[in-house]
């Protein structure tokens, strides 16, 4: 006999986890369906549900087409916000992105931690690719 999962939720969800298992109970699915979908193994759906863990960026691609919507809380009115939301949404490790944008990997963490002035080329070049839509992003992954 299988235990009873516990069918409470965050009704305000704050982390990745918590608006994974919103819609997982919402949509009356277990953790091992949504690991399927995912791409990943239930401990994992359990881990982050619960707290204990959190997702690897090459997950997050998945989990915002599972969700349906961009889960993560953060400022992408700042040029930082949108290179965090490009990098969440294509699932982009630092090297990765910085292939991508043609900028140095040391810059992209440096954008991130808030330690790096902006230029106008890197300012256009973030900007422009948070303006393409996602199906060409994806098209074009780096080797």
């Amino acid at each position: 006999m299988r235990k009873p999962q516990n069918q409470e939720y965050a009704l305000f969800p704050q982390t990745v986890g918590e608006h994974i298992r919103k819609v997982r109970i919402e949509r009356d699915l277990s953790q091992h369906d949504v690991a399927t979908v995912i791409g990943v193994s239930d401990e994992s759906i359990y881990f982050w549900e619960n707290g204990r863990s959190v997702p690897q960026v090459q997950f997050y691609p998945a989990i915002i087409a599972f969700l349906g919507y961009y889960p993560v809380d953060h400022d992408t009115h700042t040029i930082a916000g949108k290179l965090q939301q490009l990098i969440y949404c294509n699932g982009w490790n630092h090297k990765e992105c910085a292939k991508m944008l043609q900028l140095d990997s040391g810059t992209i963490k440096r954008i991130l931690l808030g330690k790096r002035t902006m230029t106008t080329k890197i300012v256009t070049i973030i900007k422009l690719w948070y303006q393409l839509p996602q199906y060409l992003k994806q098209q074009h992954r780096p080797d």
